[in-house]
């Protein structure tokens, strides 16, 4: 068997016939997506980040090249880097101090973002199930402090985002829609527990492309900023019964 049969097949284990058409359609709106004269601007920023600091990043890798499980698959989507100027966008739209706070990247891929919050926020944390992506964003890493691009180092943490404890004091979390409603109910079901346990701090959370804004919305977290495809929340003080 190929190496590209081999992949598709993967792509497809354990889907049903519906999943099949909505992953076709999906990938068939990508690819024009790309077309664009906005997503070829895009692409050469990429490339010219790439370039600047001896990063991997801007390579696209779909749910079928990584490491993932099937039944992790079905609630994954796949690795697109966010623009390495989205760091100062939620910066801004979200209208805080990124030193008083950590950054957390749920579904980091490659680390550009965790990269880039690195040298602004007080710590960096990009959370990631694939190995393989990790692996890639620990080179990254290096690279980009080698050539100054950062003095404090990230930190990577490989499992299943819904599992992730995250650590005390302000939270900032990013997410650029990497997993469907099942996995970010978990994430927010933690982060809701952070901050019951430290009712003092704030979560916010800056959700790219928020297919699932409701579910967000419906847990009790308040909407602080909107821009055209971003929406940060902050958690509520106490979870709605």
């Amino acid at each position: 068997m190929s190496a590209s049969l081999a992949r598709f097949s993967r792509a497809l284990a354990g889907r049903s016939l519906g999943d099949v058409l909505r992953l076709g359609g999906k990938t068939l709106t990508r690819h024009a997506k790309r077309l664009s004269p906005a997503a070829r601007a895009a692409a050469r920023a990429d490339r010219a980040f790439d370039a600047r600091w001896g990063t991997d990043t801007s390579a696209q890798v779909t749910m079928s090249g990584l490491d993932f499980p099937v039944e992790l698959q079905r609630l994954s989507h796949h690795y697109q880097a966010s623009g390495a100027h989205m760091v100062e966008v939620v910066i801004a739209a979200a209208g805080v101090a990124p030193e008083k706070f950590t950054f957390i990247d749920y579904g980091c891929g490659k680390g550009r973002m965790v990269l880039l919050a690195a040298a602004r926020f007080a710590a960096a944390i990009g959370v990631e199930y694939s190995p393989k992506l990790i692996a890639i964003a620990e080179r990254n890493t290096q690279a980009f402090l080698a050539r100054g691009g950062a003095e404090r180092e990230p930190i990577f943490w490989k499992g299943n985002a819904a599992e992730f404890l995250p650590p005390g004091g302000d939270l900032f979390c990013y997410l650029y829609n990497s997993f469907g409603s099942e996995i970010l109910n978990g994430c927010l079901v933690r982060l809701e527990e952070a901050k019951a346990a430290q009712a003092s701090r704030r979560v916010l959370l800056a959700y790219v492309d928020p297919q699932h804004g409701p579910l967000v919305a419906g847990r009790g977290w308040s909407v602080l900023a909107e821009a055209p495809g971003l929406t940060i929340f902050e958690a509520p003080s106490a979870r709605k019964p």
